[in-house]
């Protein structure tokens, strides 16, 4: 292992990973493999230099599952999570309910990048044009600091970006102008809050048919949404009781974005787990069941209640039980809640 990165997620969630000399695993060439979090880092002793053992989990994700001590290097640093955000330098937090250590700085360039990249995709505004490189560009020059920024940005500000002629840009002006027509359900989801995915801001837009009705009700009054836990529920409260937040939807509505209107169900893009069927089994760490449920399905994924023959994952949390036996059994791949999050992008 060369050495350790620590990347920061849309929701401030730093993940560290091992940057590997590459090798192959499976048929690919392995270069970088997940340490999921702290916990795990504390779990394998990892220190810098080490020998280590990857697989892929679930035939997907090379993950460090194993050091070996004996060959370590004289003299090697332990590893640990950073103290303070590798992006904006802001302190770092875990809170005591999950493992994740987080940023909490919601002006972090990483935080801003990934905001607008979920913004811009397909089951969201769907700005076509709108790329990870572009977003990249707007986020380091200054000229975006929020997914309300974009409705701004004019042909002549685009045109300077690199690679970006005059055609390229008024393309991506109607494109940012169009997205204004997206109904309530993909503006609530494009705002990225933690829990909520695209069928459950269908579910919630049918109920709350304008942003006035849904920032006014109470957490029990969420959660009687079918498929709308406590946990969501209390996300959503909390999401709308920031005043910075409270300020982006203003903008937002400012700018022409759709906040009212009930959406009939629509189909979902890009969804990695089509066709998979996965069983959820003991206690995740951050999500509940329902949670979890929704977040396969939205990805495409059947979840059922029993491990079987044609059971393609099984999620395992603390205390499994006989689900998990049988998986081992089978010989069925087993996710995280960590390994499901990432196949999801739901981190």
């Amino acid at each position: 292992m060369r050495q350790v990165t620590f990347q920061v997620g849309r929701t401030g969630a730093i993940t560290p990973v091992a940057e590997l000399v590459p090798v192959a695993l499976a048929g690919t060439t392995v270069a970088r493999a997940t340490l999921h979090n702290g916990d795990r880092i504390a779990e394998l002793d990892l220190h810098l230099g080490d020998t280590v053992i990857v697989r892929k989990a679930g035939e997907i994700i090379p993950e460090v599952v194993r050091v070996l001590p004996e060959l370590r290097p004289a003299g090697a640093l332990p590893v640990q999570m950073p103290s303070h955000c590798p992006e904006c330098g802001e302190p770092v937090v875990r809170l005591e309910a999950e493992v994740v250590t987080r940023c909490i700085n919601s002006s972090c360039p990483a935080i801003l990048r990934g905001a607008l990249i979920h913004w811009v995709g397909r089951d969201a505004l769907d700005i076509d044009g709108m790329g990870k490189k572009l977003v990249e560009q707007l986020v380091d020059k200054g000229m975006v600091k929020s997914v309300a920024d974009l409705y701004g940005l004019t042909m002549a500000e685009l045109a300077s970006l690199e690679r970006m002629g005059k055609k390229s840009a008024q393309n991506l002006v109607e494109a940012i102008a169009q997205s204004k027509t997206r109904p309530w359900s993909r503006v609530l989801y494009g705002l990225g809050i933690r829990h909520v995915g695209a069928v459950n801001a269908q579910a919630l837009t049918a109920q709350f048919t304008d942003v006035v009705m849904l920032q006014g009700a109470e957490v029990g009054a969420i959660a009687q949404v079918y498929g709308i836990g406590v946990e969501i529920a209390r996300s959503l409260t909390q999401w709308f009781q920031l005043p910075a937040n409270q300020q982006l939807v203003k903008k937002l509505q400012t700018a022409g974005l759709q906040f009212a209107g009930a959406t009939p169900a629509e189909p979902m893009g890009a969804q990695p787990l089509a066709g998979k069927t996965l069983v959820v089994t003991g206690t995740l760490p951050t999500l509940s069941r329902n949670e979890a449920k929704d977040l396969i399905e939205q990805a495409g994924g059947k979840v059922t209640g029993a491990v079987s023959k044609k059971t393609d994952y099984v999620v395992v949390g603390e205390d499994a039980g006989s689900k998990l036996a049988k998986a081992d059994a089978l010989g069925i791949a087993q996710l995280s809640e960590a390994q499901l999050l990432v196949l999801v992008d739901g981190i």
